[in-house]
């Protein structure tokens, strides 16, 4: 039988007599860690969309969010980041923002920035207790956004008030645990599924 022998380092400071264990972690030198170029190829995209023009397409790739051209100009790397993951991303109706997911603080929050790519990032909370977010939907006047959970929660989130308010609740998950969201061209409703309504009504 084998047995593994753990060895542990410590430091020893001579002048008090007093010791510390070192924590040391060996990290292999591995050619699919290091840094390089890496192509985006079609099955990558994770999410994609059209501007409110369709002078360019949003996509989602390798946790970046990125824009391009339908014709002329540049690819646009609206997040240019490494070890965060962005994704879902939504253009605003009146085309000046972009809305995603971000777990850059450790836990989903709601990012929204201009389409350019200048300016700040908006960051906005959504609350505790963390979970795993779905699919930003703008309302049609660009000022609020819905979005799901898994835990199979609804929620409206008025940009100026950035406080999520909790719509409604589904007790059955479907394929892809979503709501189907659509706002009314006023921005005053809220169309959505719900399974647990259906089941009920089966009955």
């Amino acid at each position: 039988m084998f047995t593994s022998n753990l060895v542990s380092l410590y430091l020893l400071d001579l002048a008090s007599g007093h010791e510390r264990k070192l924590n040391i972690e060996v990290v292999g030198d591995l050619t699919e860690v290091r840094p390089r170029f890496q192509k985006i190829e079609p099955r990558r995209i994770r999410s994609d969309a059209i501007s409110p023009t369709g002078a360019r397409a949003l996509f989602a790739a390798r946790g970046e969010i990125l824009t391009a051209p339908a014709e002329k100009g540049d690819i646009r790397n609206l997040t240019n980041t490494t070890a965060i993951v962005q994704r879902d991303p939504a253009w605003s109706p009146d085309g000046k923002s972009i809305a995603y997911l971000s777990d850059e603080s450790g836990e989903y929050a709601l990012h929204i920035r201009e389409q350019s790519g200048m300016g700040e990032v908006r960051k906005i909370d959504l609350g505790n207790p963390p979970t795993f977010y779905y699919s930003p939907v703008w309302s049609a006047d660009s000022k609020k956004i819905v979005f799901s959970d898994k835990r199979l929660n609804l929620w409206c989130m008025d940009l100026d008030k950035k406080t999520p308010v909790r719509v409604d609740t589904d007790t059955y998950a479907g394929p892809y645990q979503v709501f189907n969201p659509s706002w009314s061209p006023d921005s005053r409703w809220l169309a959505y599924s719900n399974l647990a309504s259906v089941f009920r009504s089966r009955r």
